[in-house]
């Protein structure tokens, strides 16, 4: 029996690109692929897969918050993180969480089947490309995560810096001429990347980082 693999992403062209890598496998299959936290919740109730492929930043709920439903609802589910988020604070926060393997999506094919099969033996895979960041975490215990920078883009920064002067999202939206749902589509990325609730913690971390003065 092939191991079946379920998707979760936002944006179609990842899915697809995924999809297309695990094509030709005969040891996997495709057996769902989901944009939202309420769709494949509703999918898994129907079917449950050997590996699910969870993003983090997915419209409804989070990935953080749904790895720990899906471990207690389908206890047989194996969960690979694939992300882009590259902060070891976040890859210790998504296994404890109850996830079996954590990826970047510029993964290779090599990596990604090694994952699945990896995982579904049981065992946990960590991207290799991030283990110098791991073990440099790990050799600094007393260093806090906020200290750990993740990648931010250029219009985040943008977004971020207006969020500490106190700018409400319309505010910020009219400033920088963009919609108010994209406004709070980066926000809800700030807030995952620096692993914090809202946005006290956002700009608490932010100024410790140095991001914003």
């Amino acid at each position: 029996m092939p191991i079946s693999v379920s998707i979760v992403d936002d944006h179609p062209l990842a899915t697809s690109g995924v999809s297309a890598m695990l094509e030709g496998h005969g040891n996997i299959v495709v057996r769902g692929v989901y944009h939202s936290a309420a769709s494949l919740m509703d999918g898994l109730s129907v079917f449950s897969p050997d590996v699910l492929l969870l993003d983090i930043l997915i419209p409804g709920q989070s990935g953080k918050a749904l790895a720990p439903v899906i471990r207690q609802q389908h206890p047989s589910v194996k969960i690979v993180v694939l992300t882009s988020l590259d902060a070891p604070a976040m890859v210790s926060s998504m296994m404890r969480r109850g996830c079996s393997g954590y990826l970047l999506k510029d993964t290779d094919r090599q990596n990604l089947i090694a994952a699945i099969e990896t995982v579904y033996t049981g065992k946990e895979f960590i991207d290799p490309s991030l283990k110098e960041k791991i073990l440099a975490h790990v050799l600094h215990p007393g260093r806090d995560k906020d200290d750990v920078v993740p990648e931010i883009t250029k219009r985040e920064m943008q977004i971020l810096k207006l969020i500490a002067e106190e700018n409400t999202t319309r505010e910020i939206s009219e400033k920088l001429y963009i919609s108010f749902r994209t406004v709070e589509n980066h926000r809800y990325s700030l807030l995952q990347k620096l692993d914090v609730k809202n946005t006290v913690g956002l700009v608490k971390v932010a100024l410790k980082l140095g991001l914003v003065k």
